[in-house]
């Protein structure tokens, strides 16, 4: 069965709860840890995806700069 992605409030509550309870060296916080930078960059990777992403107008604009050098 598939999960849904925890959300950031989610991690950030798990990950001061595991400080809290069991350190910052425990493995517990290490891997809530990680799996906050793993959200992270997943944040990071689809924000730079939509930038790459061009949109219709930009296209269009593009292809009529392409016409005029014909």
């Amino acid at each position: 069965m598939n999960q849904a992605p925890p959300n950031l409030s989610q991690v950030n509550a798990n990950l001061t709860n595991a400080l809290n309870t069991f350190g910052a060296s425990s493995q517990q916080y290490q891997n809530i840890l990680k799996i906050l930078k793993e959200c992270l960059d997943d944040i990071e990777n689809d924000k730079m995806k939509r930038n790459a992403a061009l949109d219709p107008d930009t296209l269009s604009l593009a292809m009529k700069f392409l016409e005029l050098g014909r």
